[in-house]
């Protein structure tokens, strides 16, 4: 709803120990993106030059969109950090300072809830104590029918858990940044 503010600066002015994590876990997202755009752009350009000499790579297209999905859910997170999301300013604008906190506050606390809502999806679907429970990812898929850490990719021959684990981390890395957006305003 504001401008981005750089990354280590609190909108209180003062830097609190949740704003420094913040400020951390955003820098370290936001190189982590970078290094997945850089390895999409090379996995890309490797498999169209192997393309041209007659021997595709099978598994670039997957490997592609693998960095690719890591690369954006990570710059999504780190995002948070700074507001750097497209927002709608209508509101805002009419709006005095009052209730232009108010009306950060009350965005702050939506998107806490979307965050608590997909880490409690991501909590059942993950379901870590039924598979500590089953004793192997094997028995319990048998026992539920839930093949999350068993289902294979296509081409790279990895196991997609590999691929989804970016989820929580989105949400644990959102999340936090909200916290911080939350607490400075407290």
């Amino acid at each position: 709803m504001s401008a981005a503010r750089p990354l280590d600066a609190a909108p209180t002015g003062g830097v609190f120990p949740l704003q420094r994590l913040s400020a951390g876990l955003a820098r370290l997202e936001t190189g982590a993106a970078g290094l997945m755009a850089a390895a999409t752009l090379a996995i890309t350009a490797a498999a169209a030059l192997a393309r041209y000499f007659g021997a595709p790579l099978v598994w670039a297209d997957e490997a592609a969109i693998a960095t690719m999905t890591w690369g954006a859910f990570l710059g999504a997170s780190a995002l948070f950090a700074t507001r750097g999301h497209m927002a709608m300013e209508l509101l805002p604008d009419l709006l005095g300072p009052t209730g232009r906190r108010r009306l950060a506050r009350l965005s702050d606390l939506i998107v806490l809830a979307a965050f608590a809502g997909l880490g409690w999806l991501l909590w059942r679907w993950f379901d870590l104590p039924g598979l500590i429970r089953a004793g192997s990812a094997e028995a319990m898929a048998q026992e539920t029918f839930n093949f999350i850490w068993l289902e294979p990719t296509q081409t790279l021959g990895i196991r997609k858990i590999w691929i989804w684990l970016v989820l929580p981390l989105f949400t644990l890395g959102g999340t936090v940044h909200t916290l911080a957006h939350l607490a400075a305003r407290s």
